[in-house]
């Protein structure tokens, strides 16, 4: 049995793909999407919704799963050339 390692709050992660391919642009983040995320050698892998507002996405991950639960919310932004990263956002 594995587990995937757990989040960090209040880090970034590089978003190393977009369902399957490299990232252009924010808008390859709306709607429903599967993202992998990386930081320090730990990658995750993340399937949920994404809606674009102020110039960054907010990507709500859900449960794999068969329930489809919310599990956290994202904020990804474009650092540009190419650079996007990922941040689990506070909900308060």
């Amino acid at each position: 049995m594995s587990f995937d390692q757990p989040v960090i709050s209040g880090q970034s992660y590089t978003v190393t793909a977009v369902d399957g391919r490299c990232p252009v642009g924010l808008a390859d983040f709306v709607g429903n999407t599967a993202l992998t995320v990386e930081n320090g050698g730990t990658i995750h892998r993340l399937v949920g919704d994404g809606a674009e507002t102020s110039g960054t996405v907010r990507f709500h991950q859900k449960d794999p799963g068969p329930d489809d639960k919310d599990i956290r919310v994202w904020t990804i932004t474009d650092h540009g050339t190419g650079t996007f990263l990922a941040e689990p956002a506070a909900r308060f």
